[in-house]
This record gives C-alpha cells, sequence and structure tokens, in this order.
C-alpha cells in the first residue's frame, strides 16, 4: 500500500517537474535552480526509499558504468582548467542536477507510468504550441513585457519566430523536436476515434510551432529524424516524400524577395555566404584553435566566453561567443578526454537501446522507437547550439536518456 502512493506521489512530481520545463522561461529556472535542486533531491530519496535503499542496483545498473565514467572524465578537466574555481562550480551544478533527474527518471519509469508521462509531455507541448500562436497572431508575448526583459523577444518578435515559453525560437525547436515522434506514436496507438482526433491535433500544432520557429537546426534535426526513422521501419517513400518537401521548400523560399523577411535565412544566396563568412565559422576556428592549445583536457567547463576572446582577433557580441554546438562545446571545454566519456555514455546508450530494440515487439516497440527518435532529434538539433547551457534541453536531454535505460533495465 505505501509502495503504491509512494510511486503515484513521485509520478506526480515527475509531472510538475516536466511542466517546470515547458513552460517556465530560462531565466526563472536558473533563479530558482536550486530549489529544483531540493525537491529533485528529496523526490531521489523518496524513490530510493521505494527501491529499499538498495544502492547497487539504484545508482550501478548495466551500463549506468559509461555515466560514471563520463561524469570522472570530465571532472579531470578541472585541474586543468584556465579558471579553476569556474570549471569546479560549473561541474558541481552540472553533475547534481544530471545524477538527479537521469536515476530519478531511469528508476521510476515503468510500464505502468511511462506512457502516462510521456502523453502528459504531449500535451504540454500542445499547450506550449497553443501559445506560441497567441505570441505570434497578436505580435506580443504577457511573459516578456509584463513579466521579465529578454534581449531575444525585442530581435524575433518582429519577424514572427515563435520564442512562446521557452525565450528562444531554437530552444523552443529543441523541445518539440524531441516531442514530435511521442505525439505520433500516441496517435497511432489510439484506439478510440475521439482520441486519435485529439492526438492528430496535437502532431499538427506541434508541427505548425516547429515551423514557426524558423530554426534551420531543428528543420535538419526534423528530416533526419524522419530519415532515420524510415529506415529502420523500411519505409524508403518517406525519405524520397521528405526530400522532395525540402527541395520544393528550398525552391519556394528562393523566389521569395524582400530583405529582412524570415524566409531569407533559407535562401540560397544567404546560406552560402553566411556559411563561408558568417559568425559560426569564426567561432568554429576559436574551437580549433582552443583544441589545438588544450587537446587533452580543454580549456576549463563553462570558460569559452570567457576566453574567447584571446583566441580571436575579431570581436563578437556576448551571445555569440559560443561556438553554438554542444559537441563543441564539449570538445573545447572538456578537451579529448571529457569528449571521449561523452561518447562512451552514448555509445553504451544506443548499443543497449539496439538490442532492446530487437527484443522488443508490438506496442512496446513502438514506445521505444519514438522515445529513440525524440532523443535522436534532439542529439542532432543540439549539433547547432550549445544545449547544455540551457535548462531546459538539458533536463530534456537526460530524462530521454534515462527513459531508453528505464526500457534497458526494465526488461533486462
Amino acid at each position: 500500500m505505501l509502495d503504491r502512493y509512494l510511486k503515484r506521489t513521485i509520478t506526480f512530481f515527475i509531472i510538475v517537474f516536466i511542466a517546470w520545463v515547458s513552460f517556465v522561461p530560462e531565466p526563472w529556472q536558473l533563479k530558482c535552480g536550486l530549489q529544483v535542486k531540493y525537491a529533485l533531491s528529496i523526490l531521489l530519496l523518496l524513490s530510493f526509499w521505494r527501491h529499499k535503499f538498495d544502492f547497487e542496483d539504484y545508482f550501478f545498473r548495466g551500463s549506468d558504468a559509461w555515466f560514471w565514467v563520463y561524469l570522472f572524465l570530465i571532472s579531470l578537466n578541472i585541474p586543468f582548467a584556465q579558471d579553476k574555481k569556474l570549471a569546479l562550480g560549473f561541474y558541481k551544478d552540472f553533475s547534481l542536477s544530471v545524477i538527479l533527474v537521469f536515476f530519478l527518471i531511469r528508476n521510476e519509469l515503468t510500464q505502468s507510468n511511462i506512457k502516462k508521462i510521456f502523453y502528459v509531455l504531449c500535451l504540454f507541448a500542445a499547450a506550449v504550441c497553443l501559445f506560441g500562436f497567441w505570441e505570434v497572431l497578436t505580435k506580443t508575448n504577457i511573459i516578456y513585457v509584463k513579466l521579465m526583459y529578454s534581449d531575444f523577444y525585442t530581435r524575433y518578435i518582429k519577424l514572427g519566430r515563435m520564442m512562446s515559453t521557452l525565450i528562444h525560437p531554437n530552444i523552443l525547436g529543441a523541445y518539440l523536436i524531441a516531442c514530435l515522434p511521442i505525439a505520433v506514436y500516441f496517435y497511432k496507438a489510439a484506439e478510440h476515434i475521439k482520441v486519435r482526433i485529439i492526438n492528430r491535433g496535437i502532431i499538427l500544432v506541434i508541427l505548425a510551432a516547429i515551423i514557426l520557429t524558423y530554426s534551420r537546426g531543428t528543420y535538419v534535426a526534423f528530416v533526419l529524424m524522419v530519415f532515420i526513422s524510415s529506415l529502420l521501419k523500411r519505409r524508403i517513400r518517406w525519405v524520397v516524400i521528405v526530400g522532395l518537401i525540402c527541395i520544393i521548400f528550398l525552391l519556394a523560399v528562393s523566389t521569395i524577395p524582400g530583405h529582412g523577411n524570415v524566409f531569407v535565412r533559407f535562401r540560397y544566396d544567404h546560406l552560402v555566404p553566411y556559411a563561408l563568412h558568417g559568425h559560426r565559422t569564426a567561432q568554429y576556428l576559436v574551437t580549433f584553435y582552443m583544441l589545438k592549445v588544450h587537446p587533452l583536457a580543454g580549456i576549463g567547463l563553462n570558460s569559452y566566453r570567457q576566453l574567447f576572446n584571446q583566441y580571436t582577433h575579431l570581436r563578437f557580441p556576448y551571445e555569440v561567443m559560443i561556438p553554438d554546438s554542444i559537441y563543441l562545446m564539449q570538445l573545447a571545454e572538456a578537451g579529448i578526454i571529457g569528449f571521449f566519456g561523452f561518447i562512451l555514455f552514448l555509445g553504451g546508450l544506443f548499443w543497449n537501446a539496439r538490442r532492446m530494440y530487437r527484443r522488443l515487439s508490438g506496442d512496446d516497440k513502438d514506445l521505444f522507437l519514438a522515445i529513440m527518435m525524440g532523443f535522436l532529434a534532439l542529439l542532432f538539433n543540439m549539433a547547432f547550439f550549445d544545449g547544455f547551457l540551457w535548462r531546459t534541453p538539458l533536463y530534456l536531454f537526460w530524462f530521454f536518456a534515462a527513459a531508453i535505460a528505464s526500457f534497458n533495465y526494465r526488461k533486462a
């Protein structure tokens, strides 16, 4: 009886945590970061109690070793960091956050609650989209007008790039692209016509919102996700269909005249100069120079912006003094050693996922594939922005990774 109440309580607060990630803008998440960690710590202790304080089973099952190897390898950066205090502070915050999220979710997602939790995630995503539609239609967002100031809002609102509750179009795109495959799964799995209509509506609003972010990284992630999913399901026609849609889209936007139009971002005559001479090219070169000087241990966690000007004669605004890629950020700040730990963790996760996908069947297999596709889409998207510096993508990354791991351990 007590175990059942504990489980329901923990599940309820996991849903509250998902709401926090979905609806609370980044500045408030940072401001209340300590309180969130306290709450997650209490939930983890309750979960640990529910699992009878079995330390080895709770923290060291199966491929959990690769998780701990990753955290250990990036910690080796701290003694060699340019600013050791800064690196240590970031490491403590980062490692505590991911430990709390990963092990709480991995141990508490079961066959009895996983669908409920992910369906709530889809409902929250739809609510975020609806709020975003109101923002685009009215050209205003009450959060950034009345409750907090955001440079991103003043920049993107005139262009019609949706931000909704997540303060930046790229962050919103990453959140939605991870939710989209889950929404598709629930649409296909629905047995009643009314539920199918609702779930189809969720898919449509998420797709529309993804388009309105005008995030190139999100678009690329969507195409790659469809490509891999189609190959796994041996539906090559979808690869052809999406490819044709991409070609038609690029041809269509190339004919749209006018400077300052948001579609200019996708025009050939804009993309080529941007790729050759834009700020991302300079950012990538800075990363190369950092890695060249500090190849093994990197420059130090959370030090990229602080040391940016030492590796280039060009001057950039503070916000773009980053590599705009989670992978380049890991390479520059944690070095080859830390990045290798990250790859080991992902490799161990995908290796177990590959074996699990072959073992599963029916509805379980479809849900598992949907979660995997959401996680892959997030990984693809993070190649185009600094994902671990934003709370929503950070939490979402480890939430999905833990969900994949929960399948492995539950079925082992």
